[in-house]
């Protein structure tokens, strides 16, 4: 679906207002309940051979061909041979099943695989494959801070690996839950299984922080609990395609409702940027500041800039239901006219829009608009771009940048992301975040 410009227009019309006023898997042998793992190599070959026949490889391939396009872990959780892989891992097939192929490797030799469900939030899939391994024992929790942990995986296809780590609990950002491992995950180990010392499985591995190699990311085990119980779908097109926009309808109502209350609340918390203010983020977002002073041009830069963490991915599109905001507090100590000259190039940097061309099938071309609109506290130059996706029309990607005009050579920018939502979402986000940004002396 191609964006009408009316989309664009609306932005720019709304904002003009403003100048107007458990079920658990079949048991295995269980150690006693106060057994810790020994820290030997016998102990580490035992727990091989108990879990190896349960842990598997999970390969996606092209119909017609051998090669595979991806690579991932995954594991027997449930009888029946259900085993759980991560949604990514997968998600080639999931977005075109009649394109691809779905198959499982364990150490008995390598078995054909359907989907069963699949948890886009939470980035986990259940799949059922005829593997003759006994389901592993699924906790009822997570567990605590500082408990030992184990991973399995096939890092890079090269074989079964385990990895020793430390749980410290669940990260303190984004609206998804994760949990913050001490380990050194790699790829082609997404979907293996987490276990505690008592060889239960707390969680699924998911990911690697980009910081550091040895801070790695898991899916809690209640996802795997509710994923498991969770209605079937039917692996064809356009089941699957429903349950998509199903998915990330609800994803998209709930991360936007809960982004843009603490926006709209009387008696908002304020952040200062410089001489400017800005209404603080919730709390799950990451956000930090940063100073340039003067240089040779005379002009000084505070910035306040906030994303949100473990926002979900669709194949080829990217991040949904993720926000940036960007505002900052400029000040130019000698030409005014080149103040407001190099703004104009500024807000041209922040839009984020690259030319797409026309039936590309993933995006539409974009549409840009801009407009100057009134708020309580200042006059705004805006420019806004946005793009719908093909495939999930209801949603899509919108930037929307503005200057402060209201001061000679002092200025407020704003710069606001949304990646993955719908527009009527945004239009209440832009209006909140645009309201709650005042200038210097500008009263409350």
């Amino acid at each position: 679906m191609t964006p009408r410009r009316g989309a664009a227009a609306a932005i720019l019309g709304l904002l003009g207002v403003l100048a107007q006023g458990g079920l658990r898997g079949q048991e295995t042998p269980e150690p006693g309940a106060g057994d810790e793992p020994r820290a030997d190599g016998r102990a580490r070959e035992a727990v091989f051979e108990r879990f190896k026949a349960s842990v598997v490889t999970v390969e996606v391939h092209p119909l017609g061909g051998e090669a595979r396009s991806t690579l991932g872990s995954g594991y027997v959780a449930a009888p029946g041979s259900l085993i759980v892989t991560n949604y990514h891992v997968v998600s080639s097939f999931i977005q075109r099943p009649e394109r691809h192929r779905l198959q499982v490797k364990s150490v008995a030799g390598t078995a054909p695989a359907e989907l069963v469900a699949f948890d886009l939030v939470n980035d986990l899939a259940l799949l059922k494959a005829p593997v003759d391994a006994a389901p592993l024992r699924l906790a009822a929790s997570s567990g605590g801070r500082g408990a030992p942990i184990l991973a399995f995986g096939n890092p890079e296809g090269l074989g079964l690996s385990l990895v020793e780590g430390v749980m410290n609990g669940f990260a303190e950002k984004g609206f998804v839950d994760r949990m913050l491992l001490s380990m050194p995950l790699h790829s082609g180990m997404s979907g293996g299984p987490i276990l505690n010392a008592r060889h239960e499985v707390v969680g699924t591995n998911v990911s690697t922080s980009w910081r550091s190699n040895v801070l790695s990311f898991g899916v809690p085990v209640k996802a795997v609990h509710a994923l498991i119980e969770a209605p079937r779908v039917a692996a064809t097109g356009e089941a699957l395609r429903l349950e998509t926009r199903r998915q990330l309808a609800g994803l998209e109502g709930q991360t936007l409702e809960r982004v843009i209350a603490p926006f709209s609340e009387p008696g908002r918390d304020l952040v200062a940027v410089g001489a400017a203010r800005a209404p603080r983020p919730p709390d799950p977002f990451e956000c930090w500041t940063s100073t340039q002073p003067p240089g040779a041009e005379g002009m000084s830069k505070t910035s306040f800039q906030c994303n949100l963490q473990f926002t979900p991915s669709l194949e080829d599109l990217g991040e949904v239901a993720s926000v940036d905001l960007l505002v900052e507090h400029l000040v130019s100590r000698r030409s005014r006219y080149g103040f407001y000259g190099g703004l104009g190039q500024h807000a041209g940097w922040h839009h984020g829009v690259q030319p797409r061309a026309r039936d590309n099938g993933m995006m539409s071309t974009p549409v840009c608009d801009s407009g100057r609109v009134r708020t309580d506290h200042l006059v705004w130059q805006l420019s806004h771009c946005s793009y719908s996706y093909v495939r999930h029309s209801d949603l899509g990607y919108f930037a929307l940048v503005g200057t402060s005009v209201s001061r000679p050579d002092e200025a407020v920018f704003m710069a606001l992301h949304g990646r993955g939502v719908g527009l009527s979402s945004f239009l209440r986000l832009a209006e909140a975040a645009l309201r709650g940004v005042r200038l210097g002396d500008t009263t409350p």
